[in-house]
Parts: C-alpha cells; structure tokens; sequence
C-alpha cells in the first residue's frame, strides 16, 4: 500500500475502531460504497451522465445495493466480494434502522456477521464470540481489495464509441 494511502487507511481505521456499535455499521458501509463508487466512476465514459447515475438523492447508483449488483454485473467485483458487501450493507442496515439497543450480540446481526467468509486471524475460533470484530475484520479486507480498484478498472474505462448505421 503507498504510503499516503496507509496513512489514510490508518487514520480511518483508528476512528472506526473507536465508534459505537451503529457507527462502525455506518462508516464501515460508507466506505466501501465510496470504493464501489470511485470504481464505477473509473469504468465509466467519462461526463455528466456518470456523475448524474452516481451522485446526489435521486442518482439511480446512489445506493450502496446498487453499486454492489452494477460493479459485480460488470465484473468489477468478483463473487466473494458481492457476496461480503451484500452482508456489510444488510448488517449496516439492521443498525440504520433499529430504534435503540441494536449491537452485534443481536441475534440477527449475529447470523449476519457468522456469515462473513473474510479471513480471520487466528482463524474463525479466535474470534467465537466476538461479532463486532469479525464485522471489522471483513470490512477492512474488502477495503484493502478495492483500495486500488479503481485504478485497475481505468485501464478498461469505456469510452464514447461511433456506431455504423
């Protein structure tokens, strides 16, 4: 990892450590659909119909589900990341969307967070017991996956073509 951007992901992970249980859910989801986001944007033509897919309220890609089932569609994530995404953004969902009392000891996120294939050091019995770690975990590997992504996925950026009548 360049060093700017080990800085970077250190400073992220410091604060995202430090979160509450809901907190975690929402940074670690937002940046991952910030990834998918800059990867999408790579692939793209260039111009103002990415910008109006991708950003503000009404973007048709302005959610996280969709950047998941655009970026896998296209081949810009493979399986095993659609399927770990999809996990983050349901358990950052059961958080957004709790009243109050919601945490990872919850028998739903529970499931959800068991779910997550990521490598675990020490392996899967290190972290028995320990959800919220196992949520971390994961997220901070699909971020390592995708830190570079959007540089890899320029080199096939589309471009405007003419077409023969």
């Amino acid at each position: 990892m360049r060093e700017a951007d080990l800085k970077d992901f250190s400073a992220f992970l410091n604060e995202f450590q430090a979160e509450t249980d809901r907190g975690a859910a929402m940074v670690g989801a937002a940046l991952l659909d910030q990834k998918l986001g800059e990867t999408l944007r790579s692939f793209f033509v260039a111009g103002k119909g990415a910008t109006e897919l991708l950003d503000g309220g009404s973007a048709v890609l302005g959610t996280f589900s969709a950047r998941i089932k655009l970026a896998h569609a296209l081949g810009l994530i493979d399986d095993f990341e659609q399927s770990e995404c999809n996990l983050i953004r349901k358990i950052r969902n059961e958080f957004a969307h709790g009243i109050h009392g919601v945490s990872y000891a919850d028998a739903r996120i529970t499931r959800m967070c068991e779910g997550l294939q990521s490598d675990l050091p020490g392996g899967r019995e290190a972290f028995k017991g320990n959800h919220r770690a196992m949520f971390v975990n994961a997220v901070c590997l699909l971020v390592m996956r995708l830190t570079y992504r959007a540089e890899w996925v320029m080199k096939e950026k589309r471009e405007t073509r003419r077409w023969p009548y």
